[in-house]
């Protein structure tokens, strides 16, 4: 619980610093709804199941080039029971030339389950994507990096279509 803390008190600032500086640079702040699609790539079991994803995006150009994106996932299976369902709060430095972007950062993993909660460590995640007008395709990846498991042993990769506004 102390990492959700943590991580909720260092996005705060950054995010209400965001949309204060947007005010002072006209077109500088973009904000994105995505949807998506992920699944789990482990050597014991890959591509099996399907989680629908939901994120919120930030993204404020840094240069001509540069853009720091917070972002907010939610994710549940493919049932749409929501049973168990995941929150990723993440940060990501983008590379922007022209329409395409490359970035990386890192995201925090928190389950809600019907007994309470958990967060795992915070976990690398690499993403590319187009902008096309309105539109953004993004393809993504992220490692867990529990104390278990080995660095790049348990990984989701996904992709998200979204609405730029």
């Amino acid at each position: 619980m102390k990492k959700v803390i943590l991580s909720f008190v260092l996005m705060g600032p950054l995010i209400g610093g965001t949309f204060s500086n947007a005010r002072a640079q006209e077109k500088k702040l973009s904000f994105s709804l995505n949807l998506g699609v992920q699944t789990l790539l482990y050597r014991e079991s890959s591509f099996d199941n399907a989680w629908f994803t939901l994120d919120a995006r930030v993204g404020l150009a840094l240069g001509k080039f540069l853009e720091i994106s917070p972002e907010v996932m939610f994710t549940t299976d493919d049932s749409l029971e929501f049973d168990v369902t995941w929150f990723y709060p993440g940060l990501l430095l983008n590379l922007r030339l022209g329409d395409f972007f490359v970035g990386a950062g890192a995201v925090l993993p928190i389950v809600f389950y019907e007994r309470g909660s958990e967060s795992g460590n915070l976990a690398p995640k690499v993403n590319i994507g187009y902008s096309a007008g309105p539109f953004a395709l993004t393809a993504y990846l992220f490692t867990w990096t529990e104390e278990y498991l080995d660095f790049l042993e348990f990984n989701f990769i996904g992709a998200t279509i979204g609405y730029k506004f």
